[in-house]
């Protein structure tokens, strides 16, 4: 009778833990997990080349991007945090331009699929943008009462929209692909130069970059 039931104790010892066992797995499916934390750094990079053969003329355009991002699983695979964008096009040809944009602000990221190998997600963040240009004309200079320089500045609403899929490597490190949407509503003050005439106006821009990057995921903040 003790034998019977120290058999039936073992049995059901050996149940519980092959139990916790199988919940402790379930719950490591996802790297995305409710309490954790998520660092990341992403880039973007391209270049394009325009020829107008009727005007015998040649732009180039170089665009760099980087993107800094932490945040908190409120969550599972609910990511809410801070974002940190910055962007540099630079165009030549006709004439040469710069252009900086940065951006800070809040974002959520919304990872659909629960399990170890990645999740397809969504992110979407509205900020403040700050935009800056600087154009030096050289051809087109005659058209705009001999001006040979134009500086652009301003501030306002900047939105992120992006889709893409995050690979991770093991539970502490992803990989991410996607793309992106900035758009950017800005009021600006542009001065032309040698003259010194000064206008205000209002721009909008939308861009659509392909980025890749690397996150860190931790069980708690190290920073």
């Amino acid at each position: 009778m003790k034998k019977t039931r120290r058999n039936v104790f073992i049995v059901a010892a050996i149940f519980i833990i092959c139990n916790i066992s199988a919940q402790t797995t379930d719950s490591l499916e996802t790297a995305f997990r409710k309490g954790r934390f998520l660092t990341g750094l992403s880039g973007s990079i391209s270049s394009t080349t325009t020829n107008v053969d009727n005007l015998n003329s040649k732009a180039t355009s170089n665009n760099f991007g980087i993107n800094i991002q932490s945040g908190k699983f409120f969550k599972n695979r609910l990511l809410i945090g801070g974002i940190f964008q910055a962007n540099k096009i630079s165009s030549s040809g006709a004439f040469t331009k710069t252009t900086e944009t940065f951006y800070i602000g809040p974002f959520s990221n919304y990872y659909f699929m629960d399990n170890k190998t990645g999740s397809l997600f969504t992110s979407l963040s509205f900020g403040y943008a700050r935009y800056k240009d600087k154009t030096e004309l050289e051809e087109i200079n005659l058209l705009i009462n001999q001006a040979t320089q134009q500086l652009s500045e301003g501030g306002g609403l900047g939105s992120i929209i992006g889709l893409g899929y995050s690979y991770t490597i093991n539970d502490f490190i992803a990989f991410n692909l996607g793309v992106n949407v900035n758009l950017f509503w800005v009021d600006i003050e542009q001065k032309l130069l040698p003259n010194q005439t000064i206008t205000n106006t209002s721009i909008s821009s939308n861009d659509v970059s392909f980025s890749f990057g690397f996150n860190v995921i931790l069980d708690d903040f190290f920073f």
